[in-house]
């Protein structure tokens, strides 16, 4: 097993196959959404019209690597399918995923995660639906897209480790209305009270384990903190690590 407590600099299907089987209680994550790539881009396409006149990206550029988001789509939707297969081998029996995706646009046609997530291992228990409230994507060819999905799974078709913690601090339905966090300067991170709405109920005042593979800014790993929880990540990129090494310390 890696060390614990750390953002291990590896790919994220090599560090997966270092993770012991049936060793994580919870994973919670968000993959490159390849928007670019769906629409054929190999690269970022700038866009001068954004909200109030910022310019916009169709894509997302990690450590100022393009590549990850523009990948052939065929290819992006199978490593992502390989990917959630290595998530149900490393997760323990009564364990779950909490796994942040959205609907994508190319030529006027919605893609759903389920065009993928459906062939893998692992049983969908809930969707979730993340209401952002605002987003850069507007357009006047449809509603404004200001929702993204948290797929719930677990590794087998029973209850897992889970008992909702009625404490008033946290939300208990399936939509939640949380902003962005725009003061994170990755470019595309998740806010902290969407892994601050899943531990505690999953933790239940226990020392889980918790894995990150697309560490990013380390959000998960500082709610993971928070929680009294240990955890885990990969990220390949320097700058992210020491985000995350900087947000554990202060």
């Amino acid at each position: 097993m890696l060390e614990l407590n750390k953002v291990h600099k590896l790919d994220v299907m090599e560090g997966m196959r270092q993770l012991e089987d049936n060793s994580i209680d919870l994973i919670i994550t968000s993959p490159p959404y390849n928007k670019a790539g769906l629409n054929g881009h190999k690269k970022p396409i700038l866009k001068t019209k954004g909200r109030k006149g910022r310019a916009t990206n169709t894509t997302v550029t990690y450590g100022g690597d393009h590549s990850i988001d523009c990948m052939d789509e065929e290819k992006y939707q199978q490593w992502q399918i390989d990917f959630l297969n290595e998530c149900y081998r490393v997760l323990k029996t009564d364990g779950s995923m909490f796994y942040v995706h959205k609907n994508r646009i190319s030529k006027h046609v919605s893609h759903s995660p389920y065009e993928f997530i459906l062939k893998s291992k692992l049983i969908l228990r809930q969707e979730i639906v993340w209401d952002r409230e605002s987003d850069m994507n507007q357009a006047n060819v449809r509603f404004n897209p200001t929702t993204e999905r948290i797929f719930w799974f677990t590794k087998e078709a029973k209850s897992p480790r889970f008992k909702l913690q009625r404490d008033g601090k946290t939300q208990i339905k399936e939509v939640w209305h949380i902003i962005p966090d725009y003061r994170n300067p990755h470019p595309a991170p998740f806010p902290l009270e969407i892994p601050n709405n899943i531990i505690p109920h999953v933790a239940q005042g226990e020392r889980i384990t918790i894995l990150d593979p697309f560490m990013g800014s380390g959000t998960v790993a500082l709610a993971a903190k928070q929680n009294n929880c240990d955890w885990i990540g990969f990220d390949l990129f320097d700058e992210y690590i020491q985000m995350t090494n900087n947000r554990i310390k202060n």
